[in-house]
């Protein structure tokens, strides 16, 4: 991106017509914030983000790879400052609520191996130059899982969610938590690891 065209997106962004215009995103009837950003880092020919209706946007939905796809359900709200990186798959339900500053990531970015990570580095130095640091990563030892967040679930501010997890059905993440396992439906969970801390009353429980 060159230095004209980051200062256009900064002053002139309008959400709305960049969605209007990519063939990657489907959207229903909702609003979009002015943060609201979708980043494709490598060209795509499908639908990888979905979107339902009355959700209010102001998040960032990142697609490092040509693979990863997200999917967010009706009256979703997430909250400006919030990562949404997908590489494998990102299901969000309905009634969700994500505040702001969360990070949401499907997969682990790096491979295990240092000698791994030493070629994806000099790697990203040579793209880099070329102006997109991940054009030629090889993604094979990068492992990658599928996250759900069921329907009705709220993330407090700056909660990690990390891959392969499912978080149950209104359940509850303090804030700051780190989720590196499944949450079951209709608890309260805090803390790095993430853990359950209470059961949320039977009768504040969807029936």
């Amino acid at each position: 991106m060159t230095a004209l065209q980051r200062i256009k997106d900064r002053f002139f962004y309008n959400p709305y017509h960049a969605v209007a215009k990519s063939d990657n995103v489907r959207m229903g009837k909702s609003q979009l914030g002015g943060e609201f950003r979708m980043r494709f880092d490598c060209a795509r020919e499908d639908v990888a983000l979905e979107i339902g209706d009355r959700c209010l946007l102001r998040n960032q939905f990142i697609f490092e790879s040509g693979a990863g796809k997200i999917t967010v359900g009706d009256g979703v709200l997430i909250n400006s400052g919030t990562k949404v990186i997908s590489r494998s798959s990102i299901e969000i339900g309905n009634g969700v609520m994500i505040s702001w500053g969360c990070s949401i990531y499907d997969h682990d970015s790096h491979p295990i191996s240092y000698v791994d990570r030493i070629v994806d580095h000099n790697q990203a130095l040579i793209d880099f130059s070329h102006g997109n640091l991940v054009a030629n990563k090889d993604w094979s030892k990068v492992t990658a899982a599928p996250i759900k967040i069921c329907d009705y679930v709220w993330l407090g501010f700056d909660v990690v969610v990390l891959k392969g997890v499912t978080i149950g059905e209104g359940a509850i993440v303090g804030a700051r938590a780190v989720v590196t396992r499944d949450v079951p439906p209709w608890t309260i969970s805090l803390g790095n690891p993430a853990r359950v801390i209470e059961k949320i009353p039977v009768e504040l429980q969807r029936r």
